[in-house]
């Protein structure tokens, strides 16, 4: 399937339609001191396996026993012993939603899973922990789960850890129920993503972003451009976000696209999906022909087909960073252009406003989007470092994880 890739302020506006240090979200002041004692815990692992998977060319030390617990044609389930009264779960996925989505999805599993080796009803839950961060050049997920099983003397508390990250069409996924252990279950999920992370890269340029809403961080986009056997760039994005919806819900978004452009920025064809909740919300592409572009595609089930009123060239994600260059190096204190956003309107040209900003420590550059306006500070190769988008009294901040390469051809 291709699907589209924007560039990083069109990445953006899906959320609003390295360390392994997670985000709390509760006061831990506030629980008693078995608890906090509890959750300060961490182990030595002193074993180690070597994880084979011949399909995915995997080959490599891990850290922990593993055990192979089940297999199919695209799903591998190992038990990993670590040290801890309660095994490590680690998961192998080629066929998936996304990482929120699938993260979610297994932990809501592992619940049920939960009262029926107690034997005891889920009376609460609470999303106690999110984070995001970087393994190598793979983003992660973190989702920590805070539940309660019974009720008065023979209640049952306890944490379920989650982490997952995505690469080369690959979904790597750890659980482990203990509380505690926090740090030494990341040193596991590490190395179980590192072991697989062995194929070389083809991109010249990629970016990887985390994004923050009061401070906590929710998940992240990430890009990559490469060059094609006809000489065009072809851009990859990947946007994941875990969101708060009240003390025990959240809600999942996972974005996917893949474009192709010209070396001078100008769109050829996209495409690009989102998943929301585990369900399929939306799926468009976006071509020329019959001298119009066409947008093809499903929103919310419904099928849509269009020809676009814009008949002019759409600016790509690679162009984007074209635009940035050319800005930077004219006398213009700003530029206009249009792209399309199906996540913002795929039946429609978005105008995109470039700007320079000269009394801004914290940005030199604003991009307008009507509704959405986004300011950010970019290095001198052009490298977005950190930014923060503003939709009426909601504002989002974003801050660089990793990046390899430059946003400029080879």
């Amino acid at each position: 399937m291709k699907v589209i890739v924007k560039p990083f302020f069109l990445l953006c506006i899906a959320f609003f339609s390295n360390t392994s240090g997670a985000t709390d979200l509760m006061n831990i002041s506030d629980f008693p001191d078995w608890f906090t004692e509890g959750l300060a815990r961490e182990t030595n692992i002193k074993k180690s396996s070597t994880l084979k998977i011949k399909e995915l060319e995997v080959n490599s030390k891990v850290l922990g026993k593993y055990t192979l617990a089940e297999k199919s044609d695209n799903f591998w389930y190992y038990t990993i012993d670590i040290n801890t009264a309660s095994p490590a779960e680690c998961y192998v996925f080629t066929d998936y939603d996304g990482p929120a989505s699938s993260l979610h999805s297994i932990l809501e599993h592992s619940l049920t899973g939960v009262e029926t080796l107690n034997d005891k009803k889920l009376s609460n839950k609470s999303t106690f922990s999110l984070n995001t961060g970087i393994v190598k050049n793979s983003p992660y997920l973190s989702l920590d789960i805070m539940y309660l099983l019974g009720e008065g003397e023979q209640r049952t508390t306890g944490i379920l850890k989650g982490l997952v990250s995505e690469s080369n069409d690959v979904l790597r996924m750890c659980i482990h129920n203990e509380i505690g252990y926090r740090e030494s279950f990341f040193k596991v999920f590490e190395s179980f993503v590192d072991a697989m992370n062995s194929q070389a890269p083809t991109s010249f340029f990629e970016a990887t972003y985390a994004l923050l809403v009061n401070n906590i961080p929710m998940g992240y986009m990430q890009e990559t451009y490469s060059i094609d056997a006809d000489g065009d760039i072809e851009t990859k994005n990947r946007t994941s976000l875990l969101v708060p919806v009240d003390a025990s819900s959240i809600s999942r978004n996972d974005t996917s696209g893949l474009s192709w452009s010209k070396p001078d920025g100008s769109l050829i064809n996209a495409t690009e999906y989102t998943i929301e909740n585990g369900n399929m919300s939306s799926q468009f592409s976006l071509q020329y022909a019959d001298d119009a572009w066409q947008v093809e595609g499903q929103l919310q089930g419904k099928t849509i087909t269009k020809t676009l009123e814009h008949d002019g060239w759409f600016l790509s994600g690679f162009g984007s960073y074209l635009a940035l260059a050319e800005l930077k190096g004219g006398d213009d204190t700003s530029a206009n252009y249009h792209m399309w956003a199906p996540t913002a309107d795929p039946t429609s040209a978005l105008p995109v406003t470039l700007r320079q900003l000269s009394d801004n420590p914290e940005a030199n550059f604003e991009v307008d989007m009507g509704p959405i306006v986004m300011q950010f500070l970019a290095n001198k190769d052009n490298v977005f470092q950190k930014g923060t988008i503003q939709q009426g009294p909601i504002t989002m901040k974003m801050s660089l994880l990793h990046s390899k390469g430059q946003p400029t051809l080879p």
